[in-house]
């Protein structure tokens, strides 16, 4: 069964995640195909715009774990897989066309990734976000070059992931994480109005734009970005990590995952 769907409608290229019943994970598999829907979408000189959406009930809940336990015994493919996820968010950033995601439903760990490097992230008021990484004891390595600063503030950022804080689509607007919310029964409306104004502007404006932002962030990123890799890379072959994960498909928690019994408040009572 196909995990992404490609059609070209007046002018915009709609790539679909289409493994809803899997939580549209990531892996080898759509990693690819997602690749290769942007490349034909960037080839084709009747494509101005490019729209990443989801089915299911969730738009993307990250990297698929046996993924994960899968690159811890083969070292290969895990650099593979790390690298075509880090290549596939370049792409989108490089891509002289505009990159509309449109997010309904959980968006978690990688999936954060995949929608915040495009350009503009359109999401259902009942939308939620969660970098829920540091749960099973791994970070969004990839995902921190593509967001900090670009398009979250650096502490802020820091500040979800080491919480794992779940955020609504307003909290997700109001740390620009999402760039625009509506109910879901006007999300497709939304969007095509969206649309409907980008294909109105130069294909080269949006280029240049686009470029010129790139080429800002660009002085940091690819050291960023090989550090990071390494760090993940690192992280996969740990044992608590592996183990953490199996707890979790076995529907337990980690070994160090502690419930929180304070004695005392954390904050005097009382105070403004």
């Amino acid at each position: 069964m196909a995990v992404t769907a490609y059609e070209v409608d007046s002018g915009a290229a709609v790539v679909t995640l289409t493994n809803g019943a899997a939580g549209n994970v990531l892996n080898h598999e759509s990693l690819g195909s997602l690749q290769a829907a942007l490349n034909r979408a960037a080839s084709d000189p009747d494509v101005r715009v490019v729209v990443l959406r989801a089915e299911g009930d969730s738009f993307c809940l990250g990297m698929d774990l046996s993924l994960v336990r899968a690159g811890a015994a083969d070292p290969g493919l895990a650099k593979e897989t790390v690298g075509q996820y880090t290549a596939l968010l370049a792409a989108i950033q490089d891509s002289a066309k505009p990159v509309v995601a449109v997010v309904h439903g959980a968006v978690k760990a990688g999936g954060i990734g995949l929608a915040g490097a495009c350009d503009i992230v359109l999401a259902s008021e009942g939308a939620t976000f969660e970098f829920s990484e540091v749960i099973l004891g791994l970070i969004p390595a990839n995902v921190i070059p593509f967001l900090a600063g670009a398009r979250v503030p650096a502490q802020v950022l820091k500040y979800l992931i080491l919480t794992a804080k779940r955020l609504d689509a307003a909290e997700a607007l109001a740390v620009n994480l999402v760039d625009e919310v509506f109910s879901q029964a006007q999300l497709a409306a939304g969007a095509k109005a969206v649309v409907k104004t980008l294909l109105r502007a130069s294909p080269r404006a949006l280029a240049e734009a686009k470029r010129f932002f790139s080429q800002l962030a660009r002085q940091t990123r690819e050291e960023a970005s090989a550090k990071a890799q390494a760090k993940l890379l690192e992280l996969i072959q740990d044992p608590e990590v592996l183990a953490a994960i199996q707890a979790f498909e076995d529907g337990l928690t980690p070994s160090w995952f502690s419930k929180y019994q304070p004695k005392h408040p954390l904050a005097p009572q009382g105070g403004s």
